[in-house]
Order: C-alpha cells, then sequence, then structure tokens
C-alpha cells in the first residue's frame, strides 16, 4: 500500500491531489494530521485499488495523511 501527492511537493494555497493505492473495491477513511482541508473523491478504492482526495494546505508546515482501508 502506498501514499502519492501530486505534485510531489505541496505549497501553500495550491491544492493537491492526494492518491492511495491499496486492495480494489475496500471502503476507505481519510484522516490529515495537520493544517489544511482534506477532501475525499470516493470513498472506496476502484477496481485498480486507488482511492484520492483532494488536499489544500492552510499554510506552511509537515503535514501526515492516513488511510484506513476495510472491508
Amino acid at each position: 500500500m502506498s501514499i502519492r501527492t501530486y505534485p510531489a511537493l505541496i505549497r501553500d494555497g495550491q491544492a493537491a491531489l492526494v492518491v492511495f493505492s491499496g486492495t480494489p473495491d475496500r471502503v476507505v477513511k481519510w484522516t490529515l494530521a495537520g493544517l489544511g482541508a482534506l477532501t475525499p473523491l470516493s470513498g472506496m478504492t476502484d477496481h485498480n485499488g486507488q482511492a484520492a482526495a483532494r488536499f489544500v494546505p492552510a499554510g506552511a508546515g509537515s503535514v501526515t495523511f492516513t488511510v484506513e482501508c476495510g472491508a
């Protein structure tokens, strides 16, 4: 399982796509630790095992994305 961001370097005020790759057709729960807003684009992984969310930072600093992948 992995989490990637596009662009890889996220700047303050710039939206980014966060992509989780895991098991296909599973419910996902996104968690953000840090400043900003994380909006899931889907509540499940697709047939390729991917799910995405939109992240908009609210200031400089570190953030951590966590994804729980269930049944």
